[in-house]
């Protein structure tokens, strides 16, 4: 007769090997079915300039990403034997995307006690139409979930466990999060709230200092981007004057330039709509009525609430609390930025769905093995809309030199609209490209212009055509100038249709001094 104690066995919702095989499984999905090429669906100008950082130390747009700026240090400093826009694409998006798939695992098992219905969470999240695009395309977004859920599961563990140090490491990950994407201020109020209720445990002073010495380190983050905004070995790509001024920086930072988008969401109830249209469409016909049955879970599992229901309410207030942001911001790429919206949205509902259906142990495994199989058929079929997709700027290169050869002058300023403009940034700096040349996005051409002696003629490319717009905008910018157009030729079909112009000074001795 054995003597040997049992032994206790980890429950599955708790398995490390699960939860690896989760996050191996969504990156070995997202990075095979990338984007093909430089840019992306979202916004091809944005993807194209991130990818650019796998080769090459240069600027992104406000409020300047250094935790981004830090993902292309490593990935230049690897220099691994692919594709540059792969390999970034891949860090940026896939790694994190896999990561917030596997952190939904572990917070819907927690909270329903049930692997079923996390691994569901992670295929339903996994195959959001949003998350799937965005997993596959350069972009912050799927890195911002990712921080977003670990911040969230963490408190999660916090709550239940009623340990600080849960708490500490929630903060760890939020500090490191604002190098990411400043929008993380939106989750602030779930902090303090849990801070708040949590009073007699959190607010110590060795906590407190704790938690402020992290949210410091993270502040710290843009000290780093003052440095690559300094180092010699940074690229110039349109957004900052380099080595800039400390105001310069400030505004940087800050995205004064971006300031006609603050609040602008509010004028209409086009980004509301829009934010509907990504959850109706995150899994067509299903998501909705999920994330409404989830809704109703919650509210209905009130009286009964336990550590579990708590849970829930932290995961769905963290979907309430990026809720203003998405709703106040008018960009014009508004569906980028729904992911911390539509990622606890759906899991928070999943896990409500499982946590109620504890109380009916025999309907309950049919319905999480419903949702799992709603999630693996939607796997499938994103499988085959990304793999179909079609890169954006696949002759480009091929197109410049051809229109290239044409120009009217031998050091041409070359004017692009946003997304063409980044993806030849991106071979700009690799040197595949035509030169010398002054390349710039359409509203830096007029800086590129004023910069040339004002006594001789100035000449260049408009890529694509813009109907002598730029010509109009230079002569009212600079009277001097008379401007006039030269055919570019190009062999069918033509993707990017260009013409050459000439500046010349209108009357050079008029201007003299003397005369």
């Amino acid at each position: 007769m054995s003597t040997s104690a049992p032994t206790s066995h980890r429950p599955a919702y708790q398995s490390p090997w699960l939860v690896i095989a989760i996050f191996l499984f969504w990156l070995t999905y997202y990075a095979s079915l990338l984007f093909p090429g430089l840019g992306g669906m979202l916004n091809a100008g944005d993807s194209a300039k991130f990818q650019t950082l796998g080769h090459t130390s240069i600027l992104v747009h406000g409020p300047g990403y250094p935790f981004v700026l830090m993902i292309g240090t490593v990935v230049r400093a690897l220099d691994l034997p692919f594709e540059p826009w792969r390999v970034m694409t891949i860090a940026l998006a896939s790694l994190p995307g896999a990561l917030a798939n596997a952190m939904a695992f572990l917070i819907v098992g927690r909270l329903t006690r049930s692997a079923l219905f996390g691994v569901s969470a992670a295929f339903l999240l996994g195959s959001a139409g949003l998350m799937a695009v965005q997993s596959t395309e350069a972009e912050v977004y799927p890195l911002a979930l990712a921080f977003i859920l670990s911040v969230v599961f963490a408190l999660i563990l916090f709550i239940e466990t009623k340990r600080p140090s849960y708490f500490i490491i929630a903060c760890a990950i939020y500090a490191l999060s604002f190098g990411n994407h400043l929008m993380m201020v939106m989750l602030a109020p779930i902090g303090l709230l849990v801070m708040a209720t949590h009073h007699r445990i959190l607010l110590r002073p060795r906590v407190l200092l704790a938690v402020l010495a992290l949210l410091l380190a993270g502040a710290s983050q843009y000290l780093y981007l003052a440095w690559v905004t300094q180092a010699p070995s940074t690229a110039y790509s349109e957004y900052l004057p380099l080595p800039p001024t400390t105001s310069e920086l400030i505004d940087y930072i800050a995205g004064t330039y971006f300031g006609d988008l603050y609040g602008s969401g509010l004028q209409s109830l086009q980004t509301a709509s829009v934010l509907m249209g990504t959850l109706s469409q995150a899994h067509p016909m299903i998501s909705l009525p999920l994330i409404g049955l989830g809704l109703l879970a919650f509210v209905a599992g009130w009286r009964g609430r336990n550590a579990g229901w708590m849970g829930i309410a932290l995961v769905l207030g963290t979907a309430l609390a990026f809720l203003p942001f998405m709703i106040w911001y008018g960009a014009y790429d508004i569906q980028a930025f729904h992911l911390p919206v539509l990622g606890p949205l759906l899991i928070g509902a999943i896990a409500a769905i499982g946590w109620w259906l504890a109380g009916w142990p025999r309907l309950r495994p049919w319905l999480g093995a419903l949702l799992l199989a709603f999630g693996v058929l939607r796997t499938g079929e994103m499988a085959g809309y990304l793999s179909a997709r079609e890169p954006d700027y696949a002759e480009l290169v091929k197109t410049l030199d051809v229109v290239m050869a044409q120009s009217p002058v031998d050091n041409p300023v070359v004017s692009m609209s946003y997304g063409l403009r980044m993806a030849t940034l991106y071979h700009e700096l690799l040197g595949d490209i035509p030169a010398p040349a002054i390349y710039r996005v359409t509203w830096r051409t007029e800086d590129a212009i004023s910069d040339r002696d004002p006594l001789e003629p100035v000449g260049g490319i408009v890529i694509p055509t813009d109907g002598e717009q730029m010509l109009r905008w230079i002569e009212h910018r600079n009277p001097h100038l008379s401007c006039s157009t030269l055919p570019i030729e190009q062999p069918g079909p033509v993707t990017w249709p260009a013409y050459g112009f000439v500046c010349d000074p209108a009357d050079t001795s008029a201007k003299l001094p003397g005369n």
